[in-house]
């Protein structure tokens, strides 16, 4: 017989970050930034790999970063399209 899954408490919904949050051009500066940064220190193990002549190494977290990818992607596309919306809006 299959185990039944715990129900979450009304606690713990309440501590659950919200779908959608407010973003200015600050906040949305400051993710692009991060992402720079992060991508700075990826390409600078690619830069070492190849200095360093080393054919391939294995990495936990490939599937991970994978997944996060995808999710940056999709909130890029969540924001365009709530861009668009809102120039819409004020513009008409």
């Amino acid at each position: 017989m299959a185990k039944k899954k715990a129900k979450a408490s009304a606690a713990d919904a309440n501590k659950r970050v919200p779908r959608k949050e407010p973003y200015d051009s600050d906040r949305m500066s400051n993710v692009v930034e991060r992402l720079r940064e992060q991508a700075g220190r990826i390409s600078q193990l690619a830069r070492t790999l190849d200095d360093a002549d080393i054919d391939e190494v294995v990495i936990d977290g490939h599937a991970m970063l994978l997944r996060g990818l995808n999710q940056i992607d999709n909130f890029a596309d969540n924001a365009a399209r709530a861009v668009r919306e809102a120039r819409t809006m004020k513009f008409g």
